[in-house]
């Protein structure tokens, strides 16, 4: 019987699969344990005055972290116009830190060049598979492609993820600073006190709200400062939040009362969200209804048929 030598590439190719297959669980227990130490580190660093989980910390102090971000900024294109635009992406996203760009520029640069490097070691490889000659040039396309996308897409499900998280807490948000103004504070100082109620429940919009307040002390005009935060966070409720200040400070209508119809037309809102979410149920199950269960409950029906058909024919 033929047997593989111990220096055949298969047996190499093997061992390298069992030794990634072998290291995926450790990798992803560290990638939580780190993920968990992160928002740790975040909770606490909100508790403590003059240090902000967002700002640049101690991470950015690191050599790894300057020579990443260094490479990133050279990288990074001449066109101012295109920078803002990725800058007021990534802040949608969550990332604050002014190094930010440059290292979205260095993944997108990683993800093109590592995956090139990795096909051009498994070129020996995969010339042992009967392969048209034009395959790894294929692949070498579709990894570029993919290497530019990934980090785009990644940054579109965290901001769709943050709005999202950001939709559900709006409501209780504008609860609390109904509240706060019908107590007797003003504007500034309602939303400052539910940014600090907030910071356990839904930090996002309690991040949001302090960069308000810092703009609000640094002198920046309202409505400059309003239409900010609603454009940091992305959703409808925050435009139409400022919009609605802005109009009640021109009319100079009463902002408790406006305030309190506004949260009331929130509620309304997420009720009708979820009742959305639960009409549209029945639709989306009907596909998996159609693939997986029509099949078996036909087979069961004929089943039978079809056998006592074969034995009544002698078949």
């Amino acid at each position: 019987m033929n047997t593989l030598p111990m220096d055949s590439p298969w047996i190499a190719a093997a061992m390298f699969a069992i030794a990634m297959i072998v290291a995926i669980p450790g990798i992803l227990s560290f990638v939580r344990g780190q993920r968990a130490e992160e928002k740790l580190a975040e909770r606490l660093a909100r508790k403590r005055p003059g240090q902000r989980a967002e700002d640049g910390g101690p991470r950015n102090e690191t050599r790894i972290g300057k020579a990443v971000a260094g490479f990133g900024h050279s990288a990074m294109p001449d066109d101012d116009e295109q920078v803002s635009a990725v800058r007021s992406k990534l802040i949608k996203a969550g990332f604050h830190r002014p190094s930010a760009v440059g290292r979205y520029y260095f993944a997108r640069f990683f993800f093109v060049v590592v995956p090139q490097l990795a096909l051009l070691f498994a070129l020996p490889y995969i010339a042992m598979f009967d392969l048209p000659e034009i395959a790894p040039l294929v692949a070498s396309l579709l990894l570029v492609l993919v290497g530019l996308a990934l980090p785009s897409i990644y940054v579109d499900r965290r901001i769709s993820a943050r709005q999202q998280e950001c939709s559900g807490g709006f409501p209780d948000a504008m609860d609390l600073l109904v509240a706060c103004v019908e107590a007797g504070l003003s504007l500034d100082a309602s939303v400052q006190r539910v940014g600090e109620e907030l910071e356990l429940r839904h930090p996002i919009i309690a991040h949001h709200m302090n960069i308000l307040v810092l703009e609000l002390r640094a002198g920046k005009a309202r409505k400059l400062a309003w239409k900010g935060f609603a454009d940091r966070m992305g959703i409808e409720e925050a435009g139409s939040l400022a919009t609605m200040l802005r109009q009640a400070e021109e009319m100079g209508t009463s902002l408790g009362q406006t305030l309190r119809v506004f949260s009331a037309d929130m509620r309304k809102r997420r009720i009708l969200k979820a009742e959305e979410t639960a009409m549209a149920l029945p639709a989306k199950l009907t596909v998996p209804l159609v693939v997986f269960v029509f099949p078996v409950l036909l087979g069961v029906l004929t089943l039978p048929a079809v056998v006592k058909l074969q034995v009544v024919m002698g078949v």
